[in-house]
């Protein structure tokens, strides 16, 4: 992040006053010198700018560290599809208003997901 030229830092503490220090960044709680930012004050690191997740990158910038994994297909996408089983639940509960074939198709989904649980359970008793 740039520094503002012009500007000081508005840190204000208790019977000293303003910090007064020049090299100031905006934050929402105003303009801030390096040793009153908010993740200073709290005694964190200060953030390194970059949004993308340490093993995903999403910014596609091929500076981001993340970026060989640019565009690849996300790996648990396709495994579990958990709306769509939370959804079946809510049809075929009546919790949610579906026409008639959505409700006896949810209620097939049930169905089967209950016995291939069943089936499980007793393959690999406990």
């Amino acid at each position: 992040m740039t520094t503002t030229p012009g500007r000081t830092c508005r840190h204000y503490t208790t019977g000293v006053g303003h910090c007064g220090a020049e090299g100031v960044r905006f934050f929402l709680p105003g303009w801030r010198c390096p040793r009153h930012t908010p993740a200073a004050i709290a005694g964190e690191p200060e953030v390194s700018g970059q949004y993308c997740a340490p093993a995903r990158c999403y910014c596609g910038r091929p500076e981001c560290p993340a970026y060989p994994t640019y565009g690849r297909p996300d790996p648990y996408a396709g495994e579990l599809d958990a709306w769509a089983v939370i959804d079946a639940r809510a049809i075929a509960s009546g919790r949610r208003r579906s026409n008639p074939a959505d409700y006896a198709a949810a209620r097939a989904t049930i169905t089967a997901q209950r016995e291939r649980d069943a089936r499980l359970r007793r393959s690999n008793p406990s």
